[in-house]
């Protein structure tokens, strides 16, 4: 009787044991990680550890690096490293807009144009026309420079002061001609000199108008000193 008993355990310890086998070799089957044998058979009395597959693990990994699947790892350090370039910009505009001494563009800009603007309205100031008097000076001033350069050195001329009268008309537009020359002492050569610079210098006077604002036609004497040396 006691040894059906244990032969009717030890039975059952077996049948026991062969289905956890089986079921642990089902898992293995059905997770990938066996190996295929040419014959496609497993058995119970095979060693389980020769038909683990330990690369289908490193296969998945090289598969993820092949084809640049992020993984967990990766996808952190990359939200690690964006930069939040709305807060910086801000930043540095606030660091701008805190700057001592900088001067707007723009400020510049306006105060230049104003600067132009005042510029351009401010009234031209022109000098007041020179009277004839002065017109007249001016030109026999350059008249007795000429003389003194050319005329004065000829022995025709004796050295002596010579006073001489110059006859002229003002014409309406201003224009004056020179009409006769005369000298005192006499000398025709200095005479005929002088009446040679006044054609080639031309002099225009200011109009002479009448009690009417109009222009007329006036006849002047102006006296010019000659001395030699």
């Amino acid at each position: 009787m006691k040894k059906t008993i244990l032969v009717i355990f030890l039975s059952g310890v077996a049948l026991a044991m062969q289905a956890q086998e089986k079921q642990s070799l089902k898992n293995l089957l059905f997770s990938g990680k066996l190996k295929k044998d040419s014959t496609g058979v497993i058995r119970s009395t095979d060693d389980l550890s020769t038909k683990i597959d330990t690369g289908s693990k490193k296969d998945t990994q090289a598969v993820a690096a092949a084809t640049n699947v992020p993984t967990a790892n990766a996808q952190q350090d990359n939200n690690a490293v964006i930069p939040n370039t709305t807060q910086n910009n801000n930043a540095a505009a606030a660091k701008t807009a805190v700057i001592p001494g900088v001067v707007a563009t723009v400020g510049d800009t306006a105060t230049n144009k104003a600067d132009t603007a005042a510029a351009v309205a401010a009234p031209v100031t022109t000098p007041p026309p020179k009277s004839n008097t002065r017109l007249l000076k001016e030109y026999t001033d350059s008249v007795v420079r000429a003389l003194q350069d050319e005329a004065l050195k000829s022995k025709q001329i004796k050295k002596n002061t010579y006073y001489m009268m110059l006859d002229y008309e003002i014409d309406t537009d201003g224009q004056v001609n020179f009409t006769n020359v005369a000298s005192t002492p006499e000398n025709s050569f200095l005479q005929a000199q002088v009446k040679q610079i006044l054609d080639s210098m031309p002099l225009r006077l200011n109009p002479v108008t009448d009690s009417n604002n109009q222009a007329k036609k006036v006849k002047r004497k102006q006296q010019l000193i000659v001395t030699k040396e």
